[in-house]
């Protein structure tokens, strides 16, 4: 009887190869970035209390509503896989007392898990890199992310791929004010609405503005704008922000739309959007005020990002080098030992090799071809026999008998 052949759960992906090596030179780029601008590394669990997430991210958010992984465990208390990495870093700084002492500026990258219907650059376990900054609520601290996340995708070299939306959604008053305004507006238009923004009308009408649909995006040419409903000293905020963007010579463009997902934001919201698809976010965030009060911790404001490897990995041209790995090839296996004294003197200075032992030359280049090696090391009668070895470059076709010393310095150097 054949047993069924086993696969991954739908939307989670085994990660492996290329695709492995891409997305870690997406991570290294972005903890080399994140410390140069001070942020140091914290890891949160993937699983939490799903109280950290009911209270942060608001029960009208689509995340909560419908997309968490959430189950009672043995001791029947409710946790949940974490859909997002905002809410397990405010948390962990009220666990660990961390709010004693300010700024607290952290960056991670780990798997997240949502249930939504999986689609390109988007699973139900994916990857985020992110950063959170814990302040005074000053505007710098608005700029210092914005600048951090611009330079992380310069150094993908993708900068010249993506735009810089900016938005501001106000503080609790003016938001509750314009949401009450916009309610009443799609309610008097509601024939007009997509089906999934009628859902939304009665539990988020501010999710409304970030719809995706054509329908929507028709009606909102229409809509309230959310700056007829902040005080002076809101638009006063954003004008300064602007002005301070503009001082650093970073580009942006105001989408009065740019809501964010989840219940904690307020008053700034960014995205880096695709420039051929502007709907296409990569890397988004914006400020959350209430957020580690929310918590149970101290009134404290925060700023922050995340962005999705797997859709970073899609427009990063795989810069990755061809293997680095030098594959040492004994033609016959009576120079297996030659071989193995030779990996491990490679070994003991850090150089990356591998034997391959078909014991069959063609068959072994073939192998090396695959895997895109560029350097072959060859031992044959000749080079077992003069303790030479002969020297292969895949590229070039260029090859050279040289001696074992020889090889080391030569090997070292390049």
């Amino acid at each position: 009887m054949n047993k069924k052949k086993l696969s991954t759960v739908r939307g989670m992906h085994d990660i492996f190869g290329k695709i492995y090596y891409n997305q870690q030179d997406i991570i290294n780029k972005f903890v080399e970035i994140a410390t140069l601008f001070n942020f140091t590394p914290m890891n949160t669990p993937i699983l939490e209390h799903s109280e950290v997430f009911l209270r942060s991210l608001g029960n009208s958010s689509d995340v909560v509503m419908k997309e968490m992984y959430t189950f009672m465990d043995k001791s029947n208390d409710s946790v949940t896989l974490r859909p997002e990495g905002t809410a397990g870093i405010a948390r962990a700084l009220i666990s660990n007392s961390l709010t004693q002492s300010l700024p607290q500026r952290y960056f991670y990258h780990g798997p997240m898990f949502r249930y939504e219907r999986p689609q390109k650059g988007r699973l139900r376990q994916f990857h985020q890199i992110g950063v959170e900054l814990f302040g005074k609520s000053s505007l710098y601290e608005d700029l210092e992310v914005i600048r951090l996340a611009r330079l992380f995708l310069k150094d993908l070299n993708i900068l010249d791929k993506v735009l810089l939306k900016i938005n501001t959604i106000g503080k609790t008053e003016s938001r509750s004010k314009f949401i009450k305004e916009i309610e009443s507006f799609f309610n008097l238009h509601k024939k007009k609405l997509s089906l999934d923004s009628i859902k939304r009308l009665d539990r988020n009408p501010l999710r409304i503005l970030d719809s995706k649909n054509l329908e929507d995006i028709e009606l909102l040419k229409e809509a309230p704008l959310i700056y007829d409903f902040l005080n002076k000293k809101e638009l006063n905020e954003f004008e300064e922000l602007k002005e301070l963007l503009s001082l650093v010579g970073i580009d942006y463009e105001i989408d009065p739309f740019l809501v964010r997902g989840l219940d904690y934001y307020s008053d700034t919201t960014f995205e880096f959007t695709l420039r051929e698809n502007k709907k296409y976010a990569v890397l988004a965030g914006g400020r959350y005020s209430n957020l580690v009060k929310e918590l149970g911790g101290d009134n404290i404001s925060g700023i922050g990002w995340a962005g999705g490897i797997e859709r970073l990995a899609n427009l990063t041209i795989n810069t990755i080098k061809n293997n680095s790995v030098k594959l040492i090839i004994p033609t016959e296996k009576k120079y297996l030992k030659y071989a193995l004294d030779l990996s491990q003197s490679l070994y003991l200075k850090k150089i990356s090799n591998q034997i391959i032992d078909h014991y069959n030359l063609k068959k072994s280049l073939k192998y090396a071809n695959k895997i895109n090696a560029i350097v072959a090391i060859i031992i044959g009668e000749n080079e077992y026999n003069n303790s030479l070895v002969t020297y292969k470059n895949l590229e070039s076709g260029e090859q050279f008998l040289i001696s074992l010393k020889d090889l080391l310095k030569k090997i070292k150097y390049e």
